[in-house]
């Protein structure tokens, strides 16, 4: 700390060769008028103090001390436009606004997300919620606080050979992880067509999005899970869709914005502002076409800008402009998330905590954003 008085304290270089010269030539004869006061000890005191209350006083030690953000480290699981209004926070400087410094982690299984969150690696995911379920009849404590994208929207597409979904059987189907969403959705559209998975059609866990893709380009499986952008592209390569889940009337909620309730506990304002930063992005995406395409062209990079804007305009009628969650589709994903115990019972309250959202709404902040 830079004092303004050096000579005030003991030992500052005034004090040592100055006191030197009082010893020599004796206080009495110092020409100094700060000797005739015998360099008292109420006279250090006082100096020392007009310094203190001086460094307060200065705007330098003001800027210093001024708040640093909040670090947050939160994850999204899949290269698709849902991402985008966490993307859309952190490159509009939206959750600098609300004082956090977001960490964005690209991860893309909902089992590792729930596993990087269980262990600490993360405090908050936008990630699919048979994660959740599953974590929950495991004994953990995980909770989807904010909805994503509301509806299930996974298309199944396969090579033009396959006609209709009864020529799938014996061949295979890519998803991308096993026990996520787009496992869910394949198992959900065989049954539906009187087909049994693993038995009838095999299901092979590719990895991402991308990688289905150039399995089937290169014919190891014969159709795939897909989500937009790529069921966009698919159609363009001569792909065929066999079943649109998002028409099927099947209530499902797709991604949320899930944490644990032990997280939250430890700092609950934290995710308070998380998430009003989360809705005004909601608000961007909704109402700010050319910006939002201009940051999912930096996730999304290599998608042509028709693909790109046909599926922000597809993920705009799923993504909600209030963050709720879809409660029956919440009800389908306890139902059909695998590997529960029989006899357990999963309530959607015990999974769902709309408390922050809610604050919002009473508050009038959503009509404000969208001036309603």
């Amino acid at each position: 700390m830079i004092s303004f008085f050096p000579w005030s304290l003991p030992g500052g270089a005034w004090d040592s060769s100055h006191r030197s010269g009082c010893l020599n030539r004796g206080p009495m004869t110092c020409p100094s008028p700060l000797c005739s006061l015998k360099l008292s000890w109420a006279f250090r005191f006082f100096l020392l103090s007009l310094s203190f209350l001086l460094q307060l006083a200065s705007p330098v030690r003001i800027f210093s001390q001024s708040k640093s953000p909040e670090v947050f480290d939160a994850s999204y699981s899949a290269l698709v436009p849902s991402g985008a209004p966490f993307w859309i926070g952190n490159e509009l400087g939206l959750f600098e606004k609300e004082g956090l410094k977001v960490n964005l982690i690209y991860i893309n299984s909902a089992n590792r997300v729930m596993a990087a969150m269980l262990s600490g690696e993360i405090q908050l995911s936008l990630a699919g919620v048979a994660s959740v379920v599953a974590a929950y009849a495991r004994g953990s404590d995980p909770v989807a606080i904010a909805g994503a994208v509301n509806k299930i929207n996974v298309s199944i597409y396969a090579v033009p050979e396959i006609r209709v979904p009864q020529d799938l059987k014996g061949k295979k189907m890519g998803i991308t992880r096993f026990g996520g969403l787009y496992d869910f959705s394949a198992s959900f559209a065989l049954k539906k067509w009187g087909l049994q998975p693993g038995k009838d059609v095999v299901l092979i866990q590719i990895g991402d999005i991308p990688s289905l893709m150039g399995a089937l380009a290169g014919n190891s499986i014969q159709a795939a899970t897909l989500q937009p952008p790529f069921t966009i592209r698919a159609g363009q390569l001569g792909y065929r869709e066999l079943m649109d889940l998002s028409k099927s009337g099947l209530e499902h909620q797709n991604t949320a914005v899930i944490s644990t309730r032990t997280i939250i506990k430890k700092s609950p304002d934290t995710f308070r502002k998380f998430i009003r930063a989360y809705s005004v992005a909601l608000s961007v995406f909704h109402q700010q076409k050319e910006a939002t395409l201009k940051v999912m062209a930096k996730y999304l990079r290599g998608i042509e800008p028709f693909i790109l804007e046909k599926s922000y305009e597809a993920y705009k009628e799923w993504v909600p402009e209030i963050p709720y969650l879809n409660h029956a589709g919440m009800e389908t994903a306890i139902a059909m998330t695998p590997g529960i115990e029989k006899g357990k019972e999963i309530h959607v309250s015990d999974i769902v905590d709309e408390n922050f959202v809610r604050e919002l709404d009473q508050k009038g902040f959503y009509k404000a954003l969208y001036k309603r």
